[in-house]
């Protein structure tokens, strides 16, 4: 009896889920050796409050990436299966790390410049409604791995 097969698709998303890791630890790495740049008040927050919650959403956003990035290496392995409980949870936390780095960028800007990180989560959020505005419309007309021209 042959054993289960890998996906490929899956150990493709290894390399971007492992980047997206690479980043947001880094990140925290930067924000901990240089903490005095983050520990600047921002809105309603004190420059604690503030510090506190960069690094909390930091390692958040590195936790969620590291579980997703061993949900992958299963599946991507052949050690579970396509579709099963653990590809599913490690999709929604694909999407929980890319989406959540995405708004680590803002964060990390905000102490240096208030008006290039509310340009930048103005554009991720267009980006973002673009992305998933496609997704809809190009679900509609049947295009994809199952539609008519395949």
């Amino acid at each position: 009896m042959e054993g289960p097969q890998g996906s490929v698709l899956h150990q493709q998303a290894l390399t971007a889920l492992g980047f997206f890791l690479g980043l947001t630890l880094t990140s925290l790495v930067l924000i901990l050796n240089a903490p005095a740049a983050f520990h600047a008040p921002l809105g309603p927050l004190s420059g604690e409050e503030y510090f506190q919650t960069v690094v909390t959403y930091v390692a958040l956003v590195g936790g969620v990436s590291s579980v997703g990035l061993l949900c992958f290496l299963e599946v991507g392995g052949g050690l579970a299966p396509r579709r099963g409980f653990v590809d599913k949870l490690g999709t929604t936390l694909f999407f929980l790390s890319v989406f959540g780095f995405m708004g680590v960028l803002p964060l990390l800007l905000s102490p240096f410049t208030q008006y290039g990180a509310a340009l930048v989560l103005a554009v991720e959020v267009l980006l973002a409604g673009v992305y998933f505005g496609g997704r809809v419309v190009s679900g509609r007309r049947g295009h994809g791995a199952s539609g008519p021209d395949r």
